[in-house]
């Protein structure tokens, strides 16, 4: 019963996240790649957005196939400088929804009109807007 042939994206459990702490503003996933590839597969980079300014919000996601080169790139990498700013690289506890915690309930939500009204709108939430 193995799924070796299986074509198609990686299954995210099959993969290791890291989490790339204090990049700056400028850093892309282009500048990230190279580095982080270095030390192993890489299956991607994301660096999430703010969704009204487009602005990168100052952390990174990379990840890797294989939990040994994550390892690895975690001990070459955390505190290394990158364009002036000393980078933190950790795993990533959750995954690539691990953004969601990192920027806490308190922004996404306007409760501070309310505080309740939340309840009443049951949409699934999909990040579409």
């Amino acid at each position: 019963m193995s799924h070796f042939g299986k074509s198609g994206p990686p299954d995210i459990r099959d993969t290791y996240s890291l989490l790339v702490l204090n990049i700056t503003f400028r850093t892309t996933a282009d500048d990230l790649f190279p580095l982080f590839d270095k030390y192993g597969k890489v299956v991607d980079v994301f660096i999430p957005r703010d969704r009204r300014t487009g602005d990168s919000r100052g952390f990174a996601f990379v990840r890797y196939k294989y939990a040994d080169e994550a390892q690895k790139a975690v001990e070459k990498l955390d505190g290394r400088v990158v364009d002036g700013r000393e980078i933190m690289v950790q795993f990533a506890k959750y995954g690539p929804n691990a953004e969601r915690i990192q920027k806490g309930r308190i922004v996404e939500t306007t409760s501070k009109e309310g505080g309740r009204s939340r309840s009443r709108s049951p949409r699934p939430r999909s990040g579409s807007f």
